[in-house]
């Protein structure tokens, strides 16, 4: 068997395990926080102080469909440091009660900071930023105030005295100019490995975009990656692209014929690990349900064990009738299906759709 080469928590994970992989990089942080952040306050930021801070708020019922990344920077010439909370929303819809969420996590930041620093008579400043991958661009308030069940009256009568703001990047600007060049790159070239990450995810929620520079970019990003800093940095694009993209997709084969030789060998042997290992895994799942039940399963009841597990870790709930249904299924082909769609579904019913 080769050796492996694909990334396992972005396999399992796509979407929350590339964004995890690439923006706890310290400089691919400060390229997408630059984007997204008021010009203002990223004039009074010391980015060369960019720390990412090894902590997490979200509860664990929502880190299927969350990301959640602290990271805390310096103000310039002032030891007072700015903690900026990053979340990643990757469901299908937007959430209309994202700034009641961010609202929770920044509180539980700030128990757990008077917690550790007993007798403190200040606190630090806390930037909530949503890098939203929906299908469409975040059209939902902004400021917690704008949510408040309150007749407009009231309001005015006795404004809320907490109120809470978050920035949104809703991944459809690219960080790059049009028809980017090799030397544009090489001038910036941690600008084009936080594109290339802003730019898969954009795309794995439109599946209808097959064209235009963005699109037609991913082959000449990839081999920059790869040139730039080896193998290694390109596994968890290649890694992302075969895990979140349907096999359908035509944005494979515009990949594969960009690419250099080198990058598209890559990107075969990532493939085929990860096929063979899901054939591999449901046979001998199969194979351990029937000796476990006295009976001979086969490979079918293997990927669909295989299926349910999979769903079972990314929060899918399904219903008895539907795990009968997955059960009750003998065509392997079928089975497959729901399986490469349950990688990235956000609802059980994506699933089993067409």
């Amino acid at each position: 068997m080769p050796k492996r080469i694909y990334d396992e928590t972005i396999a399992h994970h796509p979407h929350d395990g590339l964004i995890k992989r690439i923006f706890t990089i310290r400089e691919t942080a400060a390229v997408e926080l630059q984007h997204v952040l008021p010009a203002s306050l990223c004039a009074q930021l010391d980015w060369d102080s960019l720390t990412v801070e090894p902590t997490s708020f979200i509860d664990a019922s929502l880190r299927p469909r969350t990301t959640d990344i602290l990271y805390s920077i310096a103000l310039k010439g002032a030891e007072v440091r700015v903690s900026v909370y990053v979340v990643l929303e990757h469901q299908s819809t937007p959430d209309a009660a994202m700034a009641a969420r961010f609202l929770v996590y920044v509180g539980r930041f700030y128990e757990r900071y008077l917690r550790e620093h007993a007798g403190t008579k200040t606190v630090p400043m806390v930037v909530p930023v949503l890098l939203y991958q929906g299908p469409s661009g975040w059209t939902l308030p902004r400021r917690l105030s704008a949510m408040l069940d309150v007749p407009a009256e009231l309001g005015d009568a006795f404004p809320s005295p907490i109120e809470l703001v978050f920035a949104v990047d809703d991944l459809s600007e690219s960080l790059l100019d049009e028809q980017v060049t090799r030397d544009q790159l090489a001038r910036d070239r941690w600008r084009a490995r936080a594109e290339m990450a802003r730019s898969l995810l954009w795309l794995a929620r439109r599946p209808e975009v097959a064209i235009g520079e963005r699109a037609a970019a991913l082959g000449r990003l990839l081999d920059f990656i790869a040139e730039t800093w080896g193998p290694v940095a390109v596994e968890p694009f290649l890694t992302y692209f075969v895990a979140a993209f349907e096999p359908e997709s035509p944005l494979r084969g515009i990949l594969v014929e960009a690419v250099l030789e080198e990058t598209r060998l890559m990107y075969a042997t990532i493939r085929e690990q990860l096929i063979a290992e899901g054939e591999s895994r449901g046979l001998v799942q199969g194979k351990a349900e029937g000796k476990a039940e006295g009976k001979a399963e086969g490979k079918a009841e293997g990927k669909a064990e295989l299926l349910l597990d999979l769903m079972r870790m990314r929060g899918l709930a399904t219903t008895d009738e539907q795990r009968a249904k997955i059960h009750a299924c003998k065509d392997e082909a079928l089975l497959g299906r729901w399986f490469e769609r349950a990688v990235t579904a956000t609802h059980v019913t994506e699933v089993f759709e067409g």
